[in-house]
């Protein structure tokens, strides 16, 4: 049996007094509460909107803690659902054709003047390579996901949060020398790698190029999924 649209008001209203912060995870059990009363009203029960719900809430959804575990299920699984999104699309790039590619870029980088100024210029493009997902993520889903006053956006938040991979992992991979007394204050950072030959780096900005499209194509799926 279909709820009138003051019930419908009525439990939306009432579902914010559930610490549910994400939007999507909101519309979710909203839904299923929401459907959840109209099989009870099919089965006949006539009680007032207040009576159906909280025996639905009980019932059906172990009370307000149950609630608040299902959230946090729920989040937990989306998160789960993009790691491995990232990770399938990551490994999906370790080919024979891109170990070709690899091969052959890195064979012309032997060839290339061994001077400070394309030392700079590699490390620049792994920085650009690091960092851009974040702004392209932030970017791509400002204007495409829509959320109520008060709600946080699970999309966004764990996209952004994923987006931060090669940043993060940049970030430890200049500072982890210094941990591990392998350098100096003179030698840390940029400055250490910018000692290491140019073929290294080349492999390793085919690799941060591979985070970033990574990245941008979980990104691309998962916005293209929640908002069709």
């Amino acid at each position: 049996m279909i709820l009138t649209q003051q019930e419908l008001d009525w439990v939306a209203e009432r579902m914010k007094v559930y610490n549910i912060k994400y939007q999507e995870i909101y519309n979710e059990v909203l839904d299923h509460v929401i459907t959840a009363i109209e099989v009870k009203r099919g089965e006949g029960d006539k009680r007032e909107i207040l009576s159906v719900f909280q025996d639905v809430i009980d019932t059906h959804f172990g009370g307000y803690m149950g609630i608040e575990d299902l959230a946090a299920g729920q989040e937990n699984l989306y998160n789960t659902h993009v790691r491995k999104q990232f990770r399938h699309i990551l490994a999906s790039y370790f080919n024979w054709r891109v170990l070709l590619f690899t091969a052959v870029v890195v064979g012309l980088t032997f060839n290339l003047p061994d001077f400070k100024l394309m030392h700079n210029l590699l490390l620049i493009f792994i920085f650009v390579m690091a960092i851009s997902p974040v702004v392209y993520t932030f970017i791509t889903i400002y204007s495409k996901v829509k959320i109520a006053k008060g709600k946080r956006s699970l999309l966004k938040t764990h996209l952004i949060t994923q987006a931060y991979f090669p940043a993060m992992l940049l970030n430890g991979a200049l500072y982890l020398p210094t941990i591990f007394f392998l350098s100096d204050d003179e030698t840390s950072g940029f400055r250490l790698y910018g000692h290491l030959p140019l073929p290294v780096l080349m492999v390793v900005l085919i690799f941060f190029m591979l985070l970033n499209l990574s990245v941008i194509r979980v990104c691309n799926q998962m916005i293209k999924k929640e908002t069709t």
